[in-house]
């Protein structure tokens, strides 16, 4: 709000309305983890879903006791170095000032279009180009920030030619959005075509930022480590997926470290909970468990497309360790007859031919989702 000028004060009248100005509503995304809005539309109680909407670990780090003093007290920042250094490990970073945490991806998704708004406001150019299909919470954020989207629906085998194509002859400012691996068709590009794309956005002075949520089941594959030779390039890591504690809400931002400091500035202090630094930290730092996770994982990704593709007409068309996904003319017809049932899966809004399954976790949970496929009955058998 601007502070009226001294001269204005003698004027008559107001110089102030208080006019309502109702922002533009934009229809819902139709995210995964919505057990809520199953639960209202089959009437089962949320406590009795097995939901396998998301792609996050069903066995979660195991959490350990917290002392009173992280719940009752401002986290310090010494506590934030010890999460920044355990991360930076885990992520094979150069240095602890390429990382910025914040309290979620999703946190930096919306954070960042207004930020690097504002770093670019001497620019014209406000153009951003989505490799779709993708996560939708990246068009919908950039858009709120002012930038003109432009979605595209690509093959993945095309996704990282059409990206190089359009930066090669992109205006100044220029964002590519890219997701790897992608979510949802799961498809993985390797680090040497990010890093190229990374030069090319360098040499444009255009912006690539790479989402990496879902790349901890495969960590030689992140461009984080080459980070500090991509001046203009931002890959976002989620910490609720892999480690399974979506709760937490924790998210990190790796970056070229003067842009950096700028991002955790405009994030300000105490965004991370004193609690989550103490899970983070000894998460981050704790091999063994990874790599058990990440060998569990992929035994179970194939125990599932095993199972889905056995008990239905539904054929693996990609995925990741965290979520498959299939193709099919019964997806529809399959999550309802789930949901019946209690289980919930992701159905999408650009394909109705496609259906996103995560990895059930408990013996009794596979058991529960053996049960309802062997009692699928395809209606186009």
């Amino acid at each position: 709000m601007q502070t009226a000028d001294s001269s204005l004060s003698i004027r008559p009248g107001p110089i102030m309305t208080n006019s309502h100005i109702t922002p533009k509503q934009q229809p819902p995304i139709n995210h995964g983890g919505a057990v809520d809005r199953a639960a209202s539309r089959y009437g089962i109680p949320t406590n009795d879903w097995l939901d396998l909407s998301t792609g996050i670990n069903p066995i979660a780090y195991p959490v350990p006791d917290i002392e009173n003093a992280y719940w009752q007290r401002l986290p310090l920042t010494s506590e934030l170095d010890g999460l920044k250094a355990a991360a930076t490990q885990y992520y094979h970073l150069p240095t602890t000032d390429h990382l910025v945490c914040a309290p979620g991806t999703q946190a930096l998704i919306q954070m960042i279009p207004f930020w690097l708004k504002d770093r670019m406001a001497d620019q014209a150019t406000k153009n951003v180009h989505v490799m779709g299909p993708t996560y939708g919470e990246h068009e919908r954020c950039w858009r709120r920030a002012g930038y003109h989207c432009q979605p595209h629906q690509t093959d993945p085998a095309n996704r990282i030619a059409k990206a190089t194509d359009i930066l090669s002859t992109a205006e100044t400012g220029t964002v590519i959005i890219l997701v790897n691996p992608n979510n949802p068709d799961g498809a993985m590009f390797a680090p040497d075509d990010i890093f190229k794309l990374g030069k090319l956005a360098n040499a444009r002075n255009c912006w690539l930022v790479v989402d990496e949520a879902f790349m901890d089941c495969q960590p030689d594959q992140s461009v984080c480590s080459r980070i500090d030779q991509l001046q203009n390039t931002i890959v976002l890591r989620s910490f609720g997926k892999f480690f399974g504690l979506a709760g937490a809400r924790l998210g990190c931002a790796v970056m070229d470290r003067n842009l950096a400091t700028d991002l955790e500035s405009r994030i300000g202090p105490w965004a991370i909970p004193g609690p989550t630094m103490v899970v983070g930290a000894q998460a981050f730092s704790d091999m063994h468990w990874q790599q058990q996770s990440r060998t569990r994982l992929t035994a179970d990704a194939a125990r599932l497309d095993d199972l889905i593709t056995k008990n239905s007409r539904l054929a693996l068309s990609g995925g990741t360790d965290l979520f498959r996904y299939y193709d099919g003319e019964d997806c529809v017809a399959l999550a309802d007859h789930l949901g019946h049932r209690g289980i919930l899966v992701r159905l999408f809004d650009h394909d109705a031919n496609k259906v996103r399954f995560g990895l059930p976790g408990t013996d009794a949970d596979w058991k529960r989702l053996a049960e309802a496929m062997a009692d699928w009955h395809s209606p186009n058998r």
